[in-house]
């Protein structure tokens, strides 16, 4: 009888939620398929729970008005926190999914900067941090599922630390971590570029190359949390000019100004992202063949310049395969926004019952906001 009861209230919360405008009992009842009576009883429980609010219906007839409801989704919040070597990024979402806060911070990395990042952005727009119902991290490492900061080459000064812990005891709310690039990849998969496919490979080219995989629609983690850490290989490096897992450039001093020069013409950096695509290329196959998935989405430089890196790139991964039939690679749609959006995106996933009170209820992410843009070669 529970089960049936939250399935009942997770259809009326969804329907509301996705209505721009409040909605009459019979109108919920004709969208979800659920009788009037039934409908008014949940109902119940929602304007209990504070879910829902009654509104005056959005046009008027003869006779006594129906009453209609609205969800009341500014009646929590959800944070996302991406904290990296050079800062951090926190997005504040309401109920619905909905983007309410967000900032960037160029700050030395520590714990409080989470929480600090939390803060600011929803001062700086003025919610209400106390209305606050869970928080999700982003961390560059390896991280155990509750939340300790195993090894981490970009944040060394964090590892040992139960992030989780320690930002849940400040701000008194349950806290969801995991790695960056893998939180970025699940992004990708539910809104981005990879969003329709249920096996994702990410592969983001930054100050470093990194992979991580989404398989049938879940973060492939692996038996100890290692899935994807293709640089914790002894002796492996993506390029010749490879220090410590840094990738270095000849022609500019950042992959990002590579790409964009190379965009704009400039032959030496054409030749070195050609080069440097043939010298990854091998690793990469050896991914596609193990893992077979159905899309490869690729994060370099500025969305503009996506094209520069995808075409030396798809030819040299297909000089190395003997089979032709291979997956598409298309360009990130989330940019550098992707981290933090999958952040928000984990603790919808991982405290849906207690942000929402009712059980099974779908984590809003096509809500979360979205840059549509793709590339595709």
């Amino acid at each position: 009888m529970d089960t049936v009861r939250g399935a009942n209230q997770a259809a009326c919360l969804r329907f509301l939620a996705d209505a721009d405008d409040a909605q009459t009992v019979g109108v919920i009842s004709a969208g979800t398929g659920l009788s009037r009576p039934t409908v008014h009883a949940v109902l119940d429980d929602l304007l209990e729970a504070g879910l829902v609010e009654p509104t005056e219906p959005s046009t008027a007839g003869p006779g006594r008005p129906a009453r209609a409801f609205r969800f009341a989704r500014e009646a929590g919040l959800v944070a996302g926190v991406d904290l990296g070597p050079r800062g951090v990024r926190a997005i504040i979402c309401d109920l619905s999914g909905r983007r309410v806060a967000y900032t960037e911070l160029k700050q030395e990395p520590t714990p409080d900067l989470i929480q600090h990042a939390v803060r600011f952005a929803a001062d700086e727009t003025g919610v209400d941090v106390g209305s606050i119902r869970a928080v999700g991290v982003a961390l560059p490492g390896v991280i155990e599922p509750n939340g300790y900061l195993r090894a981490s080459l970009a944040l060394p000064e964090l590892v040992g630390l139960q992030i989780a812990d320690v930002v849940g005891q400040d701000l008194g709310k349950p806290v969801a971590v995991d790695n960056d690039i893998k939180l970025a990849a699940l992004a990708e998969q539910r809104v981005g570029a990879g969003r329709g496919y249920s096996d994702v490979v990410y592969l983001q080219i930054g100050q470093r190359l990194s992979v991580s995989i989404v398989l049938n629609g879940v973060i492939r983690q692996g038996r100890h949390r290692l899935a994807g850490e293709l640089g914790a290989q002894r002796g492996m490096r993506w390029t010749r000019n490879a220090q410590r897992g840094q990738l270095m450039w000849a022609s500019h001093p950042t992959g990002e100004e590579v790409l964009t020069a190379a965009a704009e013409g400039d032959a030496g950096a054409q030749a070195e992202i050609e080069d440097f695509c043939a010298q990854i290329a091998a690793r990469i196959a050896t991914v596609l063949l193990t893992v077979d998935p159905e899309v490869v989405v690729v994060r370099g430089g500025l969305a503009r310049d996506s094209g520069v890196l995808l075409r030396p790139l798809v030819a040299a991964v297909e000089n190395e395969l003997v089979f032709p039939e291979r997956p598409p690679f298309v360009a990130s749609a989330l940019g550098r926004e992707a981290v933090v959006l999958g952040a928000v995106g984990n603790a919808f996933d991982r405290f849906g019952s207690d942000i929402y009170g009712v059980k099974d209820y779908p984590s809003p992410w096509h809500r979360i906001p979205l840059i549509t843009e793709r590339t595709t070669t």
